[in-house]
């Protein structure tokens, strides 16, 4: 049996663990490393990282994750992550931008697991065995829920191809200094379409809701700048919406209105576009059911003042129409 001071030390990782499930690998890595199955110490020890980076996929995002995995290895992983082979497994993440500052330090341990669970004829030492044990405490004191996306290109990739929930869904995660400027960078892809690649994005989707997602990350200046650019964009489109990058209906669902009675300029400038818009195909006669449609969800976030204009806009397209 070790003698004490070696089994304090592992101890010591085990109580340095905070996810329940990690600790309880790391646990059973103690029971061995005790009974100088050292070799069997040295896969539960693995067992605790794996754990870790599986349920950090699963809470952060498993469709970011299979992405890159669909990405990095031109297939789809299977369905249950515990099972997929744990070398992709951590190529995906990093790919991914999922513990990225953490893979690097895995691979000694994982070659070493390799080598414990195969008949290879190698037999780790207790000394090994602790020392691996006590390389993987800053991974398994972590707690999942603290965990951030630190890569904004990563992000803005996945963000092309996702649906909105999933893109969405991943905005918490991000780093909060990056926040800002990604922001900005997905209104940059929204409004030009040729920001790092010449394809076009014909979905949106996935960029306005990871946008959506960022918008209260943002500090109010930040949002401000964000606002006049949004400003400028309508403008743009609404002046030619023929020939427009973006339809009304996108900016719409890409802006995230503010209550209708609370005070806010930029959401009122952008209204007095939208509902002069509407009083010009009035006028012209030109407008289809569709941006009927555009206007009846509009009222919902329009103040008074606004509503009032929309709505009789409305009711004579609806007038007109029905002639």
């Amino acid at each position: 049996m070790p003698d004490e001071a070696l089994r304090q030390r592992f101890e010591a990782v085990v109580n340095s663990a905070i996810e329940p499930l990690v600790r309880q690998y790391l646990k059973e890595a103690y029971r061995c490393f005790v009974t100088q199955a050292f070799n069997g110490a040295v896969v539960m020890t693995w067992n605790a990282v794996a754990c870790y980076l599986r349920l950090v996929v699963r809470t952060i995002s498993v469709d970011l994750f299979r992405d890159s995995y669909k990405t990095l290895h031109r297939q789809e992983p299977g369905e249950d992550l515990s099972l997929i082979n744990d070398s992709l497994f951590m190529q995906a993440c990093d790919g991914a931008g999922i513990l990225c500052d953490v893979v690097p330090d895995l691979h000694l341990l994982r070659k070493s697991r390799n080598d414990c669970a195969h008949p290879t004829g190698i037999f780790v030492s207790v000394d090994e065995a602790l020392e691996l044990a006590e390389s993987i405490g800053h991974v398994v004191s972590r707690r999942v829920v603290e965990e951030r996306l630190t890569n904004p290109a990563i992000l803005r990739k996945f963000a092309r191809n996702a649906s909105k929930p999933d893109a969405e869904g991943i905005a918490k995660w991000v780093r909060e200094d990056l926040c800002p400027q990604l922001a900005h960078d997905l209104l940059t892809i929204f409004e030009r379409d040729d920001f790092e690649r010449d394809d076009e994005v014909t979905n949106v989707s996935g960029i306005i809701g990871l946008w959506r997602g960022l918008w209260n990350r943002v500090d109010e200046a930040t949002r401000q700048r964000l606002w006049n650019r949004i400003e400028r964009i309508v403008q743009n489109t609404l002046r030619d919406v023929e020939r427009a990058l973006r339809t009304p209906e996108e900016l719409v669902r890409l802006i995230v209105w503010p209550a209708p009675d609370a005070e806010c300029p930029p959401r009122d400038r952008i209204g007095e576009l939208f509902v002069t818009w509407f009083e010009g195909l009035v006028q012209s006669g030109q407008f289809r059911p569709e941006d009927m449609r555009l206007a009846r969800e509009l009222r919902q976030y329009f103040p008074s003042s606004l509503r009032e204009r929309l709505q009789a806009a409305l009711q004579e397209m609806t007038r007109r129409y029905a002639e």
